[in-house]
């Protein structure tokens, strides 16, 4: 048996954000064969459910927030990394300072901070709403300090993201990527794409060794370092590239799946 796992945006969805017929054919053929397909995202695991019904299947494991949260098919916990709430106050006071956009993700609750331009384009491309309560209500409120936050997301103009990162650099507790020159995703320094996916691999009782791991960017570099097989898709940055095993097509010509087609007539 082997377990594939796929990062999402920018290495699994086509141009329209989405998996396309053929990625979704893919993905069945594989799972009929008796192997596993599982989705590795920064995303919240309520995104990757919407995903994974599109492909007509039962509940698969997930691994959530860059790894920070790792789920069974049942959807209890495996790996549990949230931010610690000293830091999460932390990076929320910096961004209140810079009025910069801070999404606080728990779980499966999305507190954003406010009805914006920004909370808007996040709800389109995840096809998830926020929760009614605000990230000032969430941080104000005392509920980070019993709901920790897996994720933050910052977002607004350059200027005010480079600053922001900086101030979050001195913070061991916490590790920063930058997806665009708008957005910097926040999590905890403890966790990673290569850690959730060897916490799955031993879960399911899979040797490391018979992994395979779709990727296209800077966060997918600590599961390639893991996986048996690490698969770039020919749009992905110098690093990853540089990392993996195996270059496919781009993201926007089904590289993931024309990769799983071709293995399932070798196997």
């Amino acid at each position: 048996m082997t377990l594939f796992c796929s990062d999402v945006d920018g290495t699994l969805l086509d141009h329209r954000r989405t998996l396309s017929t053929r990625t979704v054919a893919a993905i069945r053929a594989v799972r009929e064969a008796g192997h596993i397909f599982v989705l590795c995202s920064s995303r919240m695991p309520a995104s990757l459910e919407g995903l994974e019904r599109l492909c007509g299947v039962e509940p698969t494991p997930l691994i959530a927030y860059n790894g920070g949260l790792v789920l069974r098919a049942d959807r209890s916990v495996v790996t549990d990394v949230p931010i610690a709430a000293e830091d999460a106050r932390a990076v929320y006071a910096v961004c209140e300072g810079l009025a910069l956009h801070a999404s606080f993700f728990a779980g499966d609750d999305w507190y954003a901070w406010g009805p914006d331009e920004w909370t808007e384009r996040e709800a389109t491309i995840t096809a998830v709403d926020p929760s009614p309560e605000s990230a000032d209500h969430y941080v104000s409120q005392g509920h980070v300090d019993t709901q920790l936050p897996h994720k933050v997301m910052a977002m607004g103009d350059p200027a005010s993201v480079d600053t922001l990162e900086a101030a979050l650099a001195g913070r061991p507790g916490l590790v920063t990527y930058r997806s665009k020159d708008t957005y910097l995703e926040i999590a905890n320094a403890a966790c990673s794409k290569g850690d959730g996916l060897r916490a799955l691999a031993g879960e399911l009782g899979i040797d490391v060794a018979d992994t395979v791991f779709f990727g296209d960017n800077h966060n997918d570099v600590s599961a390639f370092a893991v996986a048996g097989t690490a698969v770039a898709v020919a749009n992905a940055v110098d690093p990853a590239l540089d990392a993996a095993t195996v270059v496919t097509a781009h993201h926007r010509e089904d590289g993931v799946a024309a990769y799983l087609e071709d293995w399932l007539t070798r196997h």
